[in-house]
């Protein structure tokens, strides 16, 4: 299971690590860049896409992000002190009663009724 905000954030970064690759750039701050100037490279990535085609073969469920998610997401970021994006998540993992999840990102231990998993 993952939210169509995890989505976006990955895909989001295998244009900017596409980008580095192909063009020999030092950095996705410079990725940024170059895509904003040239927007038509988009089109010519293909590792991004291909990827995102092989994901979605997997058995996944994606969960949207609505008002109610957003609501609850306040309130967690507000009482937990989290960033609104992980507050986010977590409001997407209560409303679907997802207890677990696989991060590096510490914030979410402070996050009541999630168990953290670190790859």
């Amino acid at each position: 299971m993952t939210s169509s905000l995890v989505l976006n954030e990955v895909l989001h970064k295998l244009m900017l690590t596409e980008t580095v690759r192909t063009y020999g750039l030092n950095s996705e701050r410079d990725a940024l860049k170059l895509i904003k100037e040239k927007p038509e490279l988009i089109s010519n990535m293909s590792l991004v896409w291909k990827n995102y085609s092989e994901l979605k073969k997997y058995p996944i469920i994606i969960f949207g992000v609505d008002e109610k998610a957003l609501d609850m997401a306040v309130l967690l970021s507000r009482k937990y002190g989290v960033l609104i994006s992980d507050a986010v998540h977590a409001a997407i993992m209560k409303l679907n009663t997802i207890d677990n999840i696989a991060t590096n990102d510490g914030d979410f231990e402070r996050i009541e009724g999630i168990t953290v998993w670190k790859p």
